[in-house]
């Protein structure tokens, strides 16, 4: 029997993660969005392209949450987006009570589901997943240092030539400001990249991944990234759905990991058909360390603004 994948929310990033869903024959999907005729529509146009994949992959549109909470593997990618004259914090406020409620809708599944976040600010919006619905804190996994790894490999590339497949690089901490690349543990084509950057272009390149998003928004005008952030979802749900069992930078709860207790952050982990099956111990520089202890800081600054919300 194929798994049943649910995603909350059929905007740019959940319908494109449908799609990679489809073309890979992950499972069979369920796209819900409280505009029900556009998940429909959206759905309907998918299955009328599967052939080219050769797909027996079934996908729906709709606002049933009975089906939501039918599924294996739930992808949440409802929000909005920050606009003209909003602060962060009223981002934050107003995202948490979409993703309140998506969470308590999905608490009386019947799966006992992996959960995936990718709605923002990323690391408050999986934890507050975590908290609300009381699921296994080893299935419930937010999306984004793959991102920010894919973001940085790509300004590597662009300045060497060399296969993607022959750069390693891992990104940390928060989906913000204060990501925490690991400079010393990116590779290109197994030598360290420092010994084929200086430090500064490093840090540069490094840079450009963290404002990778916005980017992308000053020159789209009207909207925000989706194919990258979809591709880096979907790496997610094979790895679990296959057991790949590879390390990807994921913000999971840490238990204690790297001194860290009580928020979602960034951390390189393990994931297989038990979801995050470890947090993998690297040795970091003591800059790395501190980086990574400033963006829990801040991580729960945030978390301070919804504490009495749960």
């Amino acid at each position: 029997m194929k798994p049943k994948i649910g995603i909350v929310g059929a905007g740019n990033v959940g319908a494109t993660i449908a799609h990679l869903c489809l073309m890979k024959g992950l499972g069979d999907i369920y796209m819900l969005d409280l505009n029900s005729d556009m998940a429909q529509g959206k759905a309907l146009d998918m299955s009328q392209s599967k052939y080219l994949f050769s797909s027996d992959i079934t996908i729906e549109g709709g606002g049933d949450y009975e089906k939501i909470t039918d599924c294996d593997y739930i992808i949440i990618t409802a929000g909005l987006a920050r606009k003209p004259g909003m602060t962060r914090d009223d981002l934050l406020n107003k995202n948490f009570e979409i993703i309140k409620e998506v969470a308590l809708k999905i608490k009386t599944s019947k799966k006992n589901p992996f959960v995936i976040v990718v709605s923002n600010p990323l690391d408050v919006m999986a934890y507050s997943v975590f908290k609300l619905t009381g699921f296994d804190k080893k299935k419930v996994i937010g999306m984004a240092g793959i991102l920010d790894s894919y973001r940085f490999m790509h300004y590597l590339q662009q300045k060497i030539s060399v296969s993607g497949d022959n750069i390693n690089t891992m990104i940390l901490g928060s989906h913000g400001d204060t990501m925490v690349p690991l400079l010393s543990k990116t590779l290109i084509n197994g030598k360290p990249a420092s010994s084929l950057f200086p430090e500064a272009e490093l840090t540069t390149l490094a840079n450009k991944a963290r404002n990778g998003g916005a980017e992308i928004v000053a020159l789209l005008k009207t909207g925000s990234a989706y194919y990258a952030p979809a591709a880096s979802t979907v790496k997610m749900l094979d790895a679990i759905i296959y057991d790949r069992k590879i390390t990807l930078p994921c913000s999971v709860f840490p238990d204690g990991a790297y001194g860290l207790t009580d928020l979602f952050i960034g951390l390189p982990v393990t994931l297989g058909n038990a979801g995050v099956e470890e947090i993998t111990d690297f040795k970091l520089t003591p800059e790395e360390q501190t980086a990574l202890e400033a963006s829990a800081k801040a991580i729960k600054e945030q978390l301070a603004v919804i504490k009495d919300k749960f």
